[in-house]
């Protein structure tokens, strides 16, 4: 075990995720996709290529990074031309094969948690079997993850949910580092991932539940302060819903600099005048930086590259996009209705 104090992560943790990543990554390699797929590939290799924006909700994130590695590999070609949807490929695995190390990393630290509590009852499991038994399990399971149809076949495509799938494995890995040992800093850190992976795929959303969860169960009073401070928030998007507030009808206008304004003012009153406020403060600011990420797209837009799906240079554009446009919207169901029992059922 590392010292109350020390590394977080062990040698053999570290160990599990190296093997697990380099597993994962050579098969994915090997089998990606030589060029453009089906699906969304070829317009998404075309949004990566040219720093474009793909269908709603836009990924700004993932062009940035897709446009990277196009250069990155530049010189991959495939029967003498250039072939950025490989270059895309290979991100698609890169990422994929980083979620799975994440996931062995994750299991074997968390593993050796487990039975450190069943090494306090009983002395039968020695520190040697214990690293052997958390590796083990954190390698095989993370490499059934990562080979499952779902996760392969997403991984050698230009595609965007492998990187979805290591940002969730990434906010997971952070939370429960926190849960272990919660510092300030490591709170401001999930803040502003979690707001980065909200730009590549909003299903990211579905991991805030737990991640309030997280904060009740290990600090109750912490949790306390973000409710306080979230509530001018709830009351705002309430009153601008019934039209008692004035909706934001472009960046520049009135309306918007005074939300900016207000916003700022309120993250000052939370950081000064609540116990917690410092920590609930500048981790709401660094999710909003993160989210902050979706101003790529105005920018990107305005150069009108070869996909630019629904011009988001503008104010209408721009809210197509990130609200995903055409596409069906995030509506969760009420927890009281049989929809929401069929679904979980």
């Amino acid at each position: 075990m590392s010292p109350k104090n020390g590394r977080f992560f062990r040698l053999v943790d570290w160990s599990a995720f190296w093997v697990a990543f380099l597993v994962s990554l050579a098969i994915y390699g090997y089998t990606c996709a030589p060029t453009v797929t089906m699906e969304d590939s070829g317009e998404l290799a075309t949004a990566g290529a040219f720093l474009g924006i793909p269908h709603p909700p836009g990924y700004p994130i993932w062009s940035m990074l897709a446009w990277l590695f196009t250069k990155v590999f530049a010189w991959v070609t495939f029967r003498g031309q250039p072939n950025p949807a490989w270059s895309i490929a290979f991100m698609s695995a890169f990422f994929g094969a980083l979620a799975t190390g994440l996931t062995a990393m994750l299991v074997c630290r968390s593993g050796s948690d487990i039975l450190e509590e069943a090494r306090s009852i009983s002395k039968v499991i020695s520190p040697k079997t214990e690293n052997l038994i958390c590796w083990a399990g954190g390698v095989s399971s993370s490499l059934v993850f990562a080979f499952t149809s779902i996760n392969w076949s997403q991984s050698v495509i230009a595609e965007v949910y492998s990187l979805n799938a290591f940002f969730l494995v990434l906010v997971m890995v952070l939370a429960y580092v926190w849960m272990r040992r919660p510092t300030e800093n490591m709170l401001i850190i999930i803040g502003f991932v979690f707001g980065v992976g909200l730009t590549n795929y909003q299903a990211l959303l579905l991991l805030f539940p737990a991640l309030v969860i997280m904060i009740i169960v290990r600090d109750l009073s912490l949790f306390r302060d973000f409710v306080l401070a979230g509530i001018p928030y709830l009351l705002v998007l309430a009153l601008m819903k019934f039209e008692i507030l004035p909706p934001i009808i472009h960046p520049l206008h009135v309306t918007c600099l005074a939300y900016m304004f207000a916003n700022l003012l309120l993250l000052v009153l939370v950081f000064y005048f609540l116990p917690h406020g410092r920590t609930v403060a500048l981790t709401i600011l660094a999710l909003e930086l993160g989210v902050a990420v979706y101003a790529y797209m105005p920018l990107a837009s305005e150069h009108n590259p070869p996909m630019n799906w629904g011009y988001p240079r503008t104010w209408e554009g721009f809210i197509h996009a990130i609200t995903r446009g055409q596409y069906e919207k995030i509506t969760p169901p009420s927890v009281f209705s049989l929809r929401f029992l069929d679904q979980v059922g």
